[in-house]
């Protein structure tokens, strides 16, 4: 580990605790000891922002909010997110821009438009299914093959509900389907869902009530949580470089890429699991248990990206909130060789969702997601005007004034956008990932591990990671015995 420690001691800083990482599970820690009347630590963010994948932007003059991160409160019930949002009213101009948008319309690449009984008819057939996969893990089931894939799974389904279909209806149908497994791709955060675990999928827990989104942004509810903790406990532009936890003097040194050093008795590390696996090697010293390691590396973690299209008039009716986009496959190029991702990146997408009047929100995830960052956004701004073009039969349509994505696979400080449980791992990865570290031959813990990625049951949602910086900040307080819980 030659060369990790910085030499200069005059960079020395201490505190009693140290959390690593500023988005909303480093600031739920910061926020619950300072409630608790503990302000003696310190939060080391990498960047020059606080949120993490919270990240709300204005997109025009008029003020109007759009998220690049974290987009909705997933459930009402035991959602702190939303308690938060509630009691401090971020949710009362919920419609104030939705105005009677409320329609989605369901179109194929020739422009015409699928009957809402047919999309109906497969949503009841999709939801089934989708239940049918939750329940592997919900009733301790065998799945019906060894290593069984959510997406392998639908597939075999899917096929067999189709067949009592006419060639026609069947493709129609299909397609709708199709569309499905594209946003549950981005829902899971997977490449394809052959990458999650058909054994697990019920593992994660659906928080009952509809998903708000937040008009001020949901920064604001991150803001609210930040406004609790002393300013000075916040140290932006702070990288760190190297966690040295089993030092002789039961301290951890915290090593930054400055070379400042902040010596701490407890740490709580809350980067994400992309960080972690692009990174823990050299970022603990020594290194983190084998059993941590491996559970790092066998969970998925997923990228999911956002394509903002920002035009100078709206292009679609005033009563249409997303257009669903129906991909036909099985029309498009040469399936015995890989995609050209040039000519086919966009065919991930699939729906662009009318945030406002003239914005347009589409979402992508996987190697498309990757390879999209790699584009410029005039590039990306004519393939998605050729697709609304096409699917719209609108070939007027102008070149949008602005261009926004999102780039999360390539940010070093998370390297993608949520984690997912994949094939090969099981809940019990998430369990051991949210275990803390000992020193040897010691009863209390030094590292300890906040993050959605940390959630047994909530994993991949900014309440889980929420409650994740709210479980270690109360470990540490117990164990000090710094406050009366």
């Amino acid at each position: 580990m030659e060369n990790k420690m910085a030499s200069d001691d005059s960079l020395s800083h201490r505190t009693n605790v140290l959390i690593i990482g500023a988005g909303i599970a480093g600031i739920a820690a910061g926020e619950y000891m300072t409630r608790k009347g503990f302000t003696d630590f310190k939060i080391l963010e990498a960047s020059d922002r606080v949120g993490g994948r919270i990240w709300t932007i204005e997109f025009d003059d008029a003020g109007h909010k759009a998220e690049m991160g974290a987009n909705w409160i997933h459930g009402i019930e035991r959602n702190p997110i939303f308690q938060i949002a509630d009691e401090n009213g971020l949710l009362q101009l919920r419609y104030k821009d939705k105005g009677l948008r409320h329609r989605n319309v369901f179109v194929t690449e020739d422009g015409e438009e699928v009957s809402s009984k047919l999309v109906k008819d497969v949503d009841f057939m999709y939801g089934l299914l989708i239940q049918q996969c939750e329940e592997f893990f919900q009733m301790g089931m065998p799945t019906p093959e060894e290593n069984d894939s959510v997406g392998a799974y639908l597939e075999r389904e899917i096929s067999e509900k189709l067949d009592p279909y006419s060639e026609e209806d069947r493709r129609m149908r299909e397609l709708v389907f199709n569309q499905h497994l594209r946003q549950e791709c981005c829902i899971s955060g997977c490449d394809t869902l052959s990458d999650v675990s058909l054994s697990e999928f019920g593992g994660y827990e659906e928080l009952p009530g509809i998903h708000y989104t937040i008009p001020p942004g949901f920064q604001s509810v991150l803001n609210i949580l930040k406004s609790k903790i002393p300013e000075e406990n916040i140290l932006l532009n702070s990288p760190v470089r190297c966690v040295h936890w089993d030092m002789p003097n039961s301290e951890v040194c915290v090593e930054c890429e400055s070379g400042e050093k902040f010596y701490a008795n407890y740490v709580i590390v809350t980067v994400s699991l992309g960080v972690l696996k692009a990174a823990c090697e050299r970022m603990f010293d020594p290194q983190l248990p084998d059993g941590k390691i491996a559970a790092i590396d066998r969970m998925g973690f997923g990228i999911v990206d956002k394509v903002m299209l920002y035009f100078g008039e709206p292009i679609v009716d005033s009563d249409v909130f997303r257009i669903e986009l129906l991909w036909d496959d099985e029309q498009y190029g040469d399936k015995s060789e890989a995609p050209n991702l040039r000519s086919s990146w966009f065919r991930k997408i699939y729906s662009f969702e009318v945030l406002h009047e003239n914005l347009l929100i589409g979402w992508v995830c996987g190697k498309e997601a990757l390879y999209m960052e790699s584009l410029s956004e005039e590039e990306i701004g004519e393939d998605c005007v050729n697709i609304l073009r096409k699917f719209l039969k609108k070939p007027d349509i102008s070149a949008p004034k602005k261009v926004i994505r999102t780039c999360w696979g390539n940010d070093p400080n998370t390297r993608g956008s949520y984690c997912y449980i994949r094939v090969g791992a099981t809940v019990a990865d998430v369990e051991t990932l949210m275990e803390p570290v000992y020193r040897k031959a010691s009863d209390k813990p030094c590292i300890l591990f906040a993050g959605e990625g940390t959630h047994p049951s909530f994993y991949s949602t900014t309440h889980g990671a929420l409650l994740t910086g709210y479980r270690e900040a109360k470990r540490i307080l117990e164990l000090t015995e710094c406050t009366q819980l």
